[in-house]
This record gives structure tokens, C-alpha cells and sequence, in this order.
């Protein structure tokens, strides 16, 4: 299986550098309770269950990635 064939995540919904980090963190905690629902569910022995969320897991952390490096983008012009 591959991860690397998310597709960019819209980041227009934050306007600043401070948006961008507190909607990463947001994606970054919903990333955390998928996993902590996959050991769940790996625990029960239901691994194709735990897959899904690993998957959703996944799709949040490289949100949070998109909105990481929007925010360096903004930084790096503010600085200039």
C-alpha cells in the first residue's frame, strides 16, 4: 500500500500564518484519534478495520503538512 498519492489539501480557509498552524494541530489531533481507534481495533483483531482508520490517519497528517508549509510560504514573504 501507498501513501503518497494524497492530493493537496485546500488551504484557503486560513488567511494567516497563525490560521494555518491551528488548522494543521486540528488535522494533527484528528490524525491522533484515528490511530488511537486503530490500536483499538487491532487489539479486537480486526486489522482491515484498523486500516480504514490508519488511512484517515494518514489523510490528516498530510493536511496538516499543506497547511505547514502554506505557513512558511506566508512567513517567508512577510519576512522580505
Amino acid at each position: 500500500m501507498t501513501f503518497n498519492t494524497t492530493k493537496p489539501h485546500d488551504t484557503s480557509t486560513a488567511a494567516t500564518t497563525q490560521q494555518h498552524h491551528t488548522q494543521a494541530a486540528e488535522h494533527l489531533e484528528l490524525a491522533a484519534k484515528s490511530h488511537k481507534e486503530a490500536a483499538k481495533l487491532i487489539a479486537a483483531n480486526d486489522h482491515a478495520a484498523a486500516q480504514t482508520h490508519v488511512k484517515t490517519a494518514h489523510g490528516h497528517v498530510a493536511k496538516a503538512q499543506d497547511h505547514v508549509t502554506e505557513a512558511a510560504k506566508k512567513s517567508a514573504s512577510a519576512a522580505k
